[in-house]
């Protein structure tokens, strides 16, 4: 998504441009998006070829939260693609709205699993899971790029049994 940049950003002498035409730029939110892709390639591309992606499951409850179908989805997600699901899960539960968690102790300990190379990557839903400030959630982008590995965001999709 593209943001107008505002004119007292703009360099007057460098480089010229049409000042009727307003300048755009990546919001935030989509240059991390594409920060978030370009860390998982470039992590996915370090794994040898025949192992698989291995990843652990990160889930962000709130109240009524059904956490087990939760982390069962994001396996069934990460085996459709191949990946192999770590035993070891990740649960932080929120009192009230996920968006309002500052404290994940649960995430940073995935954080740290990745880091010391027991996993690929951390497999979670969303960007909601993640701290809601944009410099911390690139500080947690570039800590894990580090080290080789990545966040990953799969939608799942509950099983239709016929």
């Amino acid at each position: 998504m593209l943001e107008i940049v505002p004119v007292d950003e703009i360099d007057d002498d460098w480089p010229p441009y049409d000042r009727e035409v307003p300048r755009r730029r990546m919001s935030a939110g989509s240059r991390l998006a594409a920060l978030r892709r370009s860390f998982f390639e470039s992590a996915v591309s370090t794994i040898a070829p025949h192992r698989p992606i291995r990843v652990s499951t990160y889930v962000l409850a709130g109240p009524g939260f059904d956490i087990d179908a939760e982390h069962a989805l994001l396996g069934e997600f990460a085996e459709g693609r191949h990946w192999r699901v770590h035993h070891e899960r990740f649960t932080d539960q929120t009192p009230g709205s996920p968006t309002l968690a500052d404290k994940r102790p649960e995430f940073n300990r995935a954080c740290r699993h990745a880091g010391a190379g027991f996993v690929d990557g951390i497999l979670m839903t969303n960007r909601d899971a993640m701290p809601a400030a944009d410099d911390a959630y690139e500080h947690i982008l570039h800590w894990l790029h580090d080290r080789r590995a990545f966040i990953a965001y799969g939608q799942p999709t509950p099983r239709k049994d016929t």
